[in-house]
């Protein structure tokens, strides 16, 4: 009896240890566990601070000031009311403490979470206009532009108005760029883009669809009214002349930029996307031959 109580108390003595090392190994595995998550939690904290730009502190500097001093101003009014009621001789203490506490407890963090809150707005704002904004000509880009010409086509059907689009392209825009390099195309897809910007109407949607071609999306217009305006712009588009750089083997010379544009409207396709957009893409491939066989010269017999 006595032997097995010596073995009991001996098993008994070295669960505890057993017990003890995995508590301790436990604590220590959340120690170690803790510090990657809080150097992460500073690294994050850095990067975001790196991110925030002088205009951002500035503004969370103005509004962090603006309320700040409202806090000062309603904390001096109730601490005045209080001492009122209460009948305190030794107004002057707690009047510094209720100016002082909103210094100190409502600026330092008011102001480092307006400045992450400014600098994040900025940034998701750019993100949109990345994600809607051609990065050269500031035009709708193509998933964008096709998401509001599905919406006004919807609208359309519903409203039972017409709605034409006029497939507009530069001609010969490889031919430029071949001869004159990509800067003077980039400045010829810019200019175009602003000239016929400047001429259509606010509720018109225009954006750059690919390479050198652009959508107008023309809502409440039929086939013919899209067909003159498309011939004015195409008018307007032969009236702009550009510069192309000049090198010491081939001076600076003018760069007359022409355009072909193919027409269509629900009148004839459809309220469907992709049957308009198919009849503008053969409008303008019919323009296009016609444009070849006027330039090409005469067969000999």
């Amino acid at each position: 009896e006595i032997a097995s109580c010596l073995v009991g108390s001996e098993m008994c003595i070295r669960d505890r240890h057993a017990r003890k090392r995995d508590t301790e190994r436990h604590n220590n595995q959340h120690v170690y566990w803790g510090l990657p998550s809080m150097a992460k939690l500073f690294h994050v904290v850095a990067t975001s601070a790196r991110l925030v730009s002088r205009s951002d502190r500035r503004s969370a500097l103005k509004g962090t000031a603006v309320i700040t001093l409202s806090s000062i101003l309603v904390s001096l009014v109730l601490t005045s009311i209080a001492i009122m009621l209460v009948g305190e001789r030794d107004w002057l203490s707690p009047l510094v403490l209720a100016a002082l506490l909103p210094l100190l407890l409502v600026a330092p963090p008011l102001y480092l979470f307006s400045c992450r809150l400014i600098a994040l707005d900025r940034y998701n704002h750019q993100l949109q206009q990345l994600a809607r904004e051609d990065h050269l000509t500031g035009l709708f880009n193509r998933p964008h532009l096709l998401g509001m010409l599905e919406r006004e086509l919807a609208l359309s059907q519903r409203h039972n108005y017409t709605v034409s689009i006029l497939l507009i392209e530069i001609e010969d825009f490889t031919q430029l760029l071949d001869s004159y390099g990509r800067h003077t195309g980039e400045k010829a897809l810019r200019l175009f883009a602003d000239c016929i910007r400047e001429k259509i109407r606010e509720s018109d949607l225009f954006g750059r669809f690919d390479g050198a071609q652009f959508l107008l999306v023309l809502p409440h217009t039929n086939f013919d009214d899209a067909a003159r305006m498309g011939e004015g712009l195409k008018a307007l588009a032969g009236n702009l002349k550009l510069s192309s750089p000049g090198t010491a083997a081939q001076p600076e010379e003018a760069v007359t930029v022409c355009a072909r544009i193919g027409v269509a409207s629900t009148e004839n396709s459809g309220r469907s996307l992709n049957p308009l957009l198919n009849e503008a893409d053969y409008a303008l491939y019919q323009n296009r031959n016609e444009g070849r066989e006027k330039t090409s010269p005469p067969a000999l017999s």
